[in-house]
């Protein structure tokens, strides 16, 4: 089987962005961090620091991250940032651009802080235009996304003509059939990817589903979990999972708020119990079940009902983030086989 290493050189020469060339101007890791931080404001739960003033994924946005991206000194870096600067590239040639607002952020509510009501406005129009092309191209919002930000929308205290045309927009969008990845174009290799990084290693769906499927068998068939845990949308549900007092390990991935969850996974292994790990086994199985193997909401909701004894506005939050962090519970995947 390849290793990791192998598979990200291949992804990296084959999937970098054509239109990159070499930077004019190489920066150091500390530069990086202040940098990203700043273009992906959006994702930290507070900003003390200067922001970059563009808004997430308009046209000024994507220069700026590519540039960045290309711009770090990959020299001194090691090799799990080096992993992670390659999988961030990566993400840039799949869909995820072309719909306008990540789904783990009210972007709204937040650019309030920094950018003034005429800009949001802009905004808002642009993710409007955004999604009426992308739809051109077969990239659709799944109904939870729908739903995630029409909520965003609702509880903002911003008012405008433009966030109602797009709330308007959004209740009349019609979305794609499925919830998961696999139903978008290139869905199935934007999975693998995240498959590839989170669990340090290159595995196919099938084969995580025999290790899961393991897993679960030896699972007793009552499993307790902390639902006030999995009821929250904030973080991936792979660090609402670890003890409280389990310290995050910083990282440069935007897409998980910065923290490096393997790294912090990792470092909490030993306080996670034989429950708390068949809990993420099944939370695992809905994943795969979702991205990789178009299982329907009503199918994934019920598993989760079922097997966690969820109620269903838990079970839906819980999918919730399944579905805004794909892959990012089989970040335990070390731990799942050695249980």
């Amino acid at each position: 089987m390849l290793r990791l290493s192998g598979m990200i050189a291949v992804l990296s020469s084959a999937l970098l962005l054509g239109a990159c060339g070499e930077p004019d101007k190489q920066i150091n890791l500390k530069q990086f961090v202040e940098r990203t931080h700043s273009l992906n404001w959006f994702m930290l739960d507070s900003t003390n620091a200067s922001i970059e003033q563009v808004l997430p994924y308009d046209e000024l946005y994507l220069a700026q991250r590519n540039t960045l991206l290309n711009s770090l000194d990959k020299a001194q870096l090691t090799l799990n940032d080096q992993n992670t600067l390659t999988y961030l590239t990566i993400q840039q040639r799949y869909p995820e651009r072309y719909l306008g607002w990540p789904m783990q952020s009210n972007i709204v509510e937040k650019a309030l802080e920094h950018f003034t009501p005429q800009q949001v406005d802009a905004w808002l129009k642009r993710t409007q235009t955004r999604l009426v092309s992308a739809r051109e191209s077969n990239i659709l919002l799944s109904r939870i996304e729908r739903a995630q930000l029409l909520t965003y929308l609702s509880t903002t205290k911003h008012q405008s003509n433009e966030k109602e045309a797009l709330t308007v927009f959004l209740q009349q969008y019609k979305t794609r059939s499925g919830i998961g990845l696999s139903q978008l174009p290139n869905g199935s290799e934007w999975y693998q990817s995240k498959l590839n990084y989170y669990t340090g290693d290159v595995n196919s769906p099938y084969e995580l589903a025999s290790v899961l499927s393991t897993v679960i068998e030896d699972a007793p068939k009552d499993i307790t979990a902390n639902k006030q845990l999995l009821a929250s949308t904030v973080l991936p549900t792979a660090l609402a999972l670890l003890d409280v007092g389990c310290e995050h390990a910083k990282g440069l991935n935007w897409r998980d708020h910065f923290i490096d969850i393997r790294t912090t996974i990792g470092q909490c292994k030993g306080q996670t119990d034989r429950n708390v790990l068949h809990v993420v086994a099944l939370i695992a199985e809905v994943d795969l079940g979702v991205h990789a193997f178009s299982w329907s909401q009503q199918q994934a909701m019920h598993r989760l009902q079922t097997r966690l004894n969820l109620n269903e506005a838990q079970a839906y939050a819980l999918l919730k983030s399944i579905v805004f962090y794909p892959a990012t519970i089989l970040a335990f995947l070390d731990q799942l086989k050695h249980l």
